[in-house]
């Protein structure tokens, strides 16, 4: 009965293991390369509980190992997740590579299933640290999380920015920079208010020393979106 049971026991980790499905993203960073083991794939898509094991590009060595709750992608058509060490596409990865504090460091966010409003992708950002360790930031993972998907970076002003919806008419942005202590403030806003037939108001902020100025400006809506 004993020897029943463990023959069971690994014939279970066998099929454990098997149902796993493996992808390679190598064409994402240019820092690094990445292996991602996903629980679920089918119809075109994967999803669920993901390993991601990090690179260094030039040298093969292993740096990291993340964990994603629900890692989510889609494959294209000619795409057999069955086949193993899959390669996905440049803009396919759940992986996104970037220098989110402009540090001059490559991070990364890593897709954690559809926490955003209106159900838009969430994503955890581990931040690079000294001899590549990476550290998960609590702050931009929320940015990361709350809002429309992930932040946009503008490299050129070192700004991050977010952006949210309430329906159809309603839409905001706000630009995030980082302070001397190297923490995130809101440095500006935009909010388009189009819930007035017709019309489009504007509520600009900008943070001028140390105060928020706040602009408020009406425009016909054909004029403005026609702009």
């Amino acid at each position: 009965m004993k020897n029943l049971i463990i023959f069971c026991g690994i014939l279970l980790i066998a099929h454990t293991a098997e149902a796993q499905f493996k992808f390679l993203a190598n064409n994402s960073s240019d820092q690094y390369n990445a292996k991602i083991i996903v629980d679920r794939c089918e119809n075109g898509a994967c999803n669920g509980k993901a390993t991601i094991i990090l690179y260094n590009k030039i040298t093969n060595g292993e740096i990291d190992t993340f964990h994603s709750d629900d890692l989510e992608f889609g494959l294209t058509e000619k795409q057999d997740a069955k086949l193993g060490w899959l390669e996905l596409g440049k803009y396919q990865t759940p992986l996104i590579f970037g220098d989110f504090n402009f540090d001059g460091l490559e991070d990364l966010a890593i897709r954690n299933g559809n926490k955003g409003s209106y159900s838009s992708p969430s994503y955890d950002i581990y931040v690079a640290g000294p001899e590549n360790k990476f550290l998960l930031n609590s702050e931009l993972s929320k940015l990361a999380s709350q809002n429309l998907g992930m932040f946009d970076v503008d490299k050129k002003a070192k700004q991050l920015s977010i952006h949210q919806k309430d329906g159809c008419c309603f839409d905001k942005t706000i630009n995030y920079k980082y302070s001397g202590k190297n923490t995130l403030y809101e440095d500006s806003s935009v909010i388009e208010d189009s819930t007035i037939a017709d019309y489009v108001t504007v509520i600009t902020q900008k943070l001028v020393d140390g105060k928020m100025k706040r602009t408020v400006q009406k425009f016909k809506m054909k004029d403005y979106y026609n702009q």
